[in-house]
């Protein structure tokens, strides 16, 4: 335990370290004929903040109420436009990769600035729903999918890793074993302009159910910082091992996960089934060769976060495949019955559109087992891996794991 409390305190040194944030919102703002003056904010509140009176007088002195006025908006990636004509208090926003084109009319600039953020709350004419599913698409750091660090990413991960972890023979014999599982993981990506940490959690317990059968049950939950947002997630699964052979065993899963962010504007729920298919092979000298396979299915569902109802209307499947080496490690502190791994883990989304639909990961690690019943099980584990994927997609992994 002594080893597994410098690499946890090494683990938390990296996740405390600083990083200097860039701006994920950012407005252009041009009043008459004066230059265009350019903003960066930090959450998507103080985007709408910088669209009232007070807001644009701070950013161009000239400005007033009866000024005309227009904003290029950036908004994580998603291009959009807010604009007053001379002398109307009418506020036009338009999103014109989406087609989006809505006027709103108050007694002040003020009222209309404020008229439409309700609108947009209240998800009218699904423009919110239109707007998230293209972040998804364009935005590096979407909370709900297209990076590593998204939701649907974390829930694919979890089912593939809780069925990977597990070997046995179907008819063996041995105690019967129910072990809990901790672990404290941590995720430095680079997606496109943009920094990803991700501070992960995982937790299970599982079930021997008799020969080679095991019931996982896990609950991660993470927190994702990019530049200087913070958002939050967390999923529930149950993943059944079904023993065909000695060596060959599927598992089914099913798991529901949520993650939001009151910064970016973004939430959602997604329930997920997936199935994957595990075979090791055997060689001499205690080498195993393993072959992991997985299909998934995603669907998102509505959610609440702060004033905003979100959908972001996704339906996808993923295939991930995966290939690891392992073989005795001895003679070291971790003593007997100690492996050290090797792997690589294709994955690759179908469906709607995502910023990134593919990536690469390869790792090593090392760590010991304990048979739990039939079947032998991962205990204490530490690994590292790297990330490489589509659209400039790149991150280091740091994984820590204790089961008892």
């Amino acid at each position: 335990m002594k080893h597994a409390c410098l690499i946890a305190g090494a683990l938390y040194a990296a996740m405390t370290m600083p990083t200097q944030a860039k701006d994920l919102f950012e407005l252009g703002l041009s009043v008459d004929s004066a230059p265009e003056v350019r903003e960066g904010f930090t959450t998507i509140s103080d985007l709408f903040d910088a669209l009232s009176t007070e807001g644009l007088t701070q950013l161009s002195p000239g400005y007033t109420e009866s000024s005309p006025a227009t904003a290029a908006l950036y908004v994580r990636g998603l291009p959009a436009e807010a604009s007053f004509q001379s002398g109307s208090t009418t506020l036009r926003f338009r999103v014109p990769s989406l087609g989006i084109d809505v006027s709103f009319t108050g007694e002040t600039r003020d009222d209309s600035r404020d008229q439409f953020e309700d609108y947009i709350k209240a998800n009218g004419g699904d423009i919110l729903k239109r707007m998230l599913k293209e972040l998804a698409r364009v935005s590096p750091v979407d909370p709900v999918a297209g990076n590593p660090g998204s939701l649907m990413a974390q829930m694919g991960a979890q089912d593939f890793a809780d069925a990977a972890s597990v070997s046995g023979n179907p008819g063996g014999t041995g105690s019967s074993g129910n072990l809990f599982g901790i672990g404290l993981g941590y995720d430095s990506n680079s997606l496109g302009p943009y920094d990803q940490n991700v501070m992960r959690l995982p937790l299970s317990f599982g079930f021997d159910l008799s020969n080679g059968y095991r019931l996982t049950l896990s609950a991660p939950i993470y927190r994702v910082e990019s530049e200087g947002t913070d958002s939050y997630g967390a999923s529930f699964g149950a993943a059944l091992r079904i023993p065909l052979t000695a060596d060959w065993a599927l598992t089914p899963a099913l798991r529901v996960g949520a993650a939001g962010s009151g910064d970016l504007g973004s939430a959602a729920a997604l329930y997920s089934g997936s199935l994957t298919s595990r075979y090791v092979w055997h060689f001499a000298g205690g080498l195993d060769l393993g072959m992991t396979n997985q299909l998934a299915l995603y669907q998102s569902r509505s959610i609440s976060a702060g004033d905003y109802e979100a959908d972001y209307d996704l339906s996808n499947r993923s295939l991930k495949n995966g290939l690891d080496l392992a073989g005795p490690l001895n003679g070291t502190f971790l003593g007997n019955g100690a492996q050290w791994r090797a792997w690589v883990i294709d994955t690759r989304f179908y469906g709607d559109e995502l910023y990134s639909n593919s990536w690469q990961e390869y790792g090593v690690s090392v760590g010991t087992r304990v048979q739990a019943g039939a079947i032998v099980y991962e205990q204490l584990n530490f690994g590292i891996s790297y990330l490489n994927g589509e659209n400039d997609v790149s991150g280091l992994k740091l994984n820590f794991g204790y089961r008892f």
